[in-house]
């Protein structure tokens, strides 16, 4: 098993420093970050308490992104599913990426990355950019939006420049500034949810 790679000193923001640099915010906040050192036990159930982590959340229902970015002539993607709004004024987005991937070495702020939510008809697409390429399966398409490649005919797009990246244990967040958003309200969402790809129910809208 690779060792866990060190906290490399880009990240090493004290979380008070953060939400000063995002603005004064109620008390409290950014106060009473725990000791990293006082490591305490997980409380879960199952014999591999990783294994049961990944499992509980997983029941959480998100959607399936594919995140890009361009260097020289080449398209870099990987699929993911933690995609979060943070904030409309200004527009920011926020991805986690897994700090084994070339991704993640790739980004850095200063850097655009996209994010094109896939269509329910892209199931092929995600797999082929986690790493499972189907024989015989078309390659992707993409248009390029900011000199940033977004895949073509997926649900929303978005274009954001990283504005800050963060520490965030296996993984690194990396705070983006829209600079771009599209969508097409006719596509449905693919879904993932329990390890399994799924789509919203036809005709099941909740009032």
């Amino acid at each position: 098993m690779p060792e866990s790679p060190g906290k490399p000193p880009e990240f090493d923001l004290k979380l008070a420093e953060v939400a000063a640099w995002v603005g004064t915010g109620p008390d409290g906040i950014g106060q009473g970050v725990p000791d990293a050192a006082e490591e305490e036990l997980l409380e879960i159930e199952g014999d591999d308490p990783a294994r049961a982590l990944r499992q509980t959340l997983g029941m959480f229902a998100t959607g399936v992104t594919v995140i890009t970015t361009k260097v020289g002539d080449e398209v870099h993607g990987m699929t993911a599913n933690a995609f979060m709004s943070v904030s409309l004024e200004p527009p920011l987005v926020l991805i986690s990426v897994d700090r084994r991937t070339k991704m993640c070495s790739l980004l850095y702020e200063g850097r655009r990355y996209g994010v094109s939510v896939l269509a329910t008809d892209q199931r092929e697409l995600s797999d082929r950019f986690a790493g499972r390429v189907a024989d015989g399966g078309a390659a992707p398409a993409f248009d390029l939006v900011h000199e940033t490649p977004v895949v073509d005919g997926s649900a929303a797009q978005f274009v954001a420049k990283v504005a800050k990246s963060y520490w965030g244990g296996d993984h690194s967040l990396f705070l983006g500034r829209v600079e771009y958003a599209c969508y097409d309200e006719n596509a449905r969402p693919l879904l993932f949810h329990g390890g399994q790809y799924g789509d919203l129910a036809s005709g099941a809208e909740l009032a």
